[in-house]
Formats: structure tokens, sequence, C-alpha cells
């Protein structure tokens, strides 16, 4: 059956908010800057290539290089990152702006490199960024970088159904293994510093087994736990309830707000894996989440979702906790974003929290949006100091932090669509709330 754990996680000042994950991160990936300069190589292209040319591009290629295999890492769901980084959907946004400024970077490096034949050779500048070299250490990092271009075509421009682009992504290893033979084949500069060959390696080793651990072992690995369908109830035209029973009867430790990874085990669903929260459980290990028909994998969820349907459940994830802020809160969860506030609601039902005072805003498009309404009713009930209000956008608007002066002397948890998210964090911005005590979860990190 599961059971609470409230307790805080590792890693976080529960003052302050902050987490060492970023400062980490980046610290390793800028450590390449002064190992490089250690070196300092002299070049030895012909041609009377520019020095800066040359060496822009081994810093940029080197640096790149650091932040796409810290980015395989990120992916591979450890604790102690989640931990570092306050949440997984913080993981996955740090492996997203890695990834992009290390796809961009090793792009600028043969383009530096070209950039020696520019105004003499045009031609012979655009052919360098081919894999036509008379050297096959060359013609490897080119392979590696159109790979990558691939990718990045599939995911910008093509936009493939998300189970196909997971596959598709999984190449990205490949293509990685590919950049670092390009690297050690050239052998370079690492003879006169064994310090960068030795950092260079470790973050082969690192990258290489993150993706291998991800792409064939995570599975294998990871602990799951099967359930079953038993219970499906159409909230309204666009939300569906799930309510689901353990095959086996077992202790899971889950904090309130937490998510699993579903993988529904049915021809007529994908089994891909999607984060849902679980919004509610019961003594007997039932729990249940809600969906929202917003894409491919979740309309057909929505659709064809059926009692008896096998789930594998993988996680729990998320730091999203109530318990680590003050006493005074402001909840604002935007449609299928109340599920973590309705977890937390369900859990103080039966734990009372008086001296906890919430208000909490529940923004939905239209009133009959608006779900398990008598929960958060009941609660009021319950604790003297929790009141929730809904938002309709038809009747009443936006909502607009600067509206609720109780904002200001309130740590604030926000769980919703994007759009709604990037526009409250900028209101707040404008209110000069401090960062600390702003508190979100991003369900738009696969």
């Amino acid at each position: 059956m599961l059971s609470y754990n409230l307790t805080t996680s590792p890693g976080t000042n529960r003052l302050t908010g902050k987490h060492p994950g970023a400062i980490i991160f980046w610290g390793i990936a800028l450590l390449v800057i002064p190992l490089w300069m250690l070196s300092y190589p002299e070049t030895t292209v012909k041609h009377n290539a520019t020095p800066f040319l040359v060496y822009a591009s081994q810093l940029f290629s080197l640096t790149g290089f650091a932040l796409l295999a810290l980015s395989l890492i990120l992916t591979c769901r450890l604790t102690f990152l989640e931990n570092w980084f306050g949440g997984l959907d913080k993981v996955y946004k740090m492996h997203r702006t890695t990834g992009k400024f290390a796809f961009f970077l090793i792009l600028a490096h043969p383009i530096f490199l070209a950039l020696r034949w520019i105004p003499t050779d045009v031609s012979k500048a655009l052919w360098y960024l081919f894999p036509l070299h008379r050297r096959m250490e060359i013609d490897l990092g080119s392979w590696s970088l159109w790979g990558m271009i691939l990718l990045v075509i599939f995911t910008l421009v093509v936009k493939i159904p998300y189970d196909k682009w997971k596959i598709s992504h999984k190449f990205m290893g490949f293509f990685f293994i590919l950049g670092v033979a390009h690297i050690f084949f050239q052998g370079i500069f690492f003879s006169e510093n064994p310090a960068l060959g030795i950092y260079m390696g470790l973050l082969s080793v690192g990258g290489i087994s993150a993706w291998l651990y991800k792409s064939v072992l995570f599975d294998l690995v990871k602990k799951k736990s099967l359930y079953s369908v038993t219970g499906v109830r159409y909230l309204n035209n666009y939300i569906v309830e799930i309510e689901l029973q353990p095959k086996k009867k077992k202790d899971t430790h889950f904090r309130p707000g937490q998510f699993y990874f579903f993988s529904f085990l049915s021809e007529d669903i994908s089994a891909e894996s999607h984060p849902f929260t679980i919004c509610d459980h019961s003594r007997d290990g039932k729990i249940s989440i809600m969906v929202k028909s917003l894409g491919d994998y979740t309309h057909r969820l929505y659709a064809l979702i059926k009692p008896n349907t096998p789930a594998l459940l993988e996680g729990p994830y998320g730091r999203f906790n109530f318990k680590t802020a003050s006493k005074q809160q402001v909840w604002l969860g935007g449609g299928v974003g109340i599920a973590p506030f309705l977890s937390w609601a369900n859990y103080l039902l039966s734990h009372p929290d008086d001296p906890l005072s919430v208000k909490l805003y529940y923004c939905v498009q239209n009133a009959a949006a608006a779900t398990h309404i008598s929960t958060f009713q009941a609660l009021e009930k319950k604790m003297p100091h929790f009141h929730v209000e809904v938002i309709s956008q038809e009747t009443d608007g936006y909502f607009h932090p600067e509206n609720h002066p109780e904002i200001q002397n309130s740590d604030i948890f926000f769980c919703g669509p994007r759009n709604m998210r990037k526009a409250v964090c900028k209101e707040l911005k404008a209110l000069k709330i401090p960062k600390a005590r702003i508190h979100s979860e991003e369900f738009d990190f696969d």
C-alpha cells in the first residue's frame, strides 16, 4: 500500500530554497576553460590561419562537449540530482538548457575553422563542414555534428510524434560516441596537458555510461510497481480521473504532491511513460490521477482507457512540498495543474495543520472546468485558515497577483500551463517577490 513521507529532501536550504545543482554542473562544464588555458597549444594549421579562430573553435568544441556529456547524465532520473536541483522538472529544464548550449557551441567549432578560408576560398570553407576530409578522425566529428543537426530538425521542424521522437533522441548517445572518437583519435594537446585529458576522459565515460543506462538498462533495473485500473470517471469533456489498485500489497512511500511515470499496457494506448501526480490514495493502496486530453497520447488515454488495464508505475519524483515553506501560503493551480494541490488537500483532511494559513486560487477557463471543489470546501470546514477561490477566465478574467495583497507576505506555490506560468512569474517579478518564496512545478519537461 501507499504511505506518506513528508520529510524534506536533502540538498536543500530550507530557509532560502536554493539548490546547488546548477552551480555544480556549470562549474564542471566551465572547468574546461582554465584546463585548456594551461596548455594553450601552438596551432600548426596552415594557410596563415588567425590563431583566434583556431583557439576559439577549440574552446567552443571542448565546452560544448562537456555540456553535452552533462546533459546526458541529467536524463538518468537519479535521486541525488533531483535533490541538487529541487525536483525532476528542474533537472530536465537544465538538461534542455545544457543541450541547447552544447549544440550551438559544437556547431560553432567547424564554422570557426572554416572561416580560415574566407574570403580567399569560399567553396573550400563550405565543403569543410561536411564529412569529406582525408582524415577519418575529422570525418567522425562531422558525422557527429550532422547527426545532432538531424535530431534538431526532427525536434524543431518536422515535429514528429512524441513516441517516435523519443526513439530518435536515443541516437544522441551514438553521435556523442562519434564525438568522443573525434577528440581522442586526434590526440591534439592531451599529451601536453594530462589534466585536460583526464577531465575529458571522465566526461566521456560519464556521458556514455549515462546513455547506456537510460537507453538500455533503465527499464531493466529501475524498480516499477504493477497496478490495474479499477475505475474511470470522466470529470468533463477533456479531463478523466483514473483509479488504480496495486497488484501486490506493499508499502510505497511518497510525499503528497509527488508524481509517478505511468505506462498503461494496452494495445490501444502507447506504452510510453508519462508523469501524473497522485491526487488521492486510500488505505488499501488505491490511488487516483487526473489526465487532461492535450496531446496525441493523453487524447488516446482519455478516449480509450478502460477498467482492468494494467499499468506500470515508476517513481515517485518531485520536490513540490508545502512543508518546506512558511505557514503563510498562497496556492495557485491552473487547469489540471490543480493535481498537486488536490493531493495536499486530501492529505490535510486526515492530517489537519491548524497553524497553516492557505489561500488557494483555482484558475479555470470556466466554472464547469473546476473539479473536486467539494474536497477543497471540506478542507475549508476542517481547517479555519484554509480558503479556496475559483477564478473563471470567462467571468473573472486572468489571475493577476497584484490584485491579491496577501501574496506580498506569503510563500507562493504554483502549478499550471506554461503560458500562465510565464505571465504569473513576470508579474511576481514586477512585485519584487523574492525567488526563494516562489515554488513551482512544471510538467512540460518530457
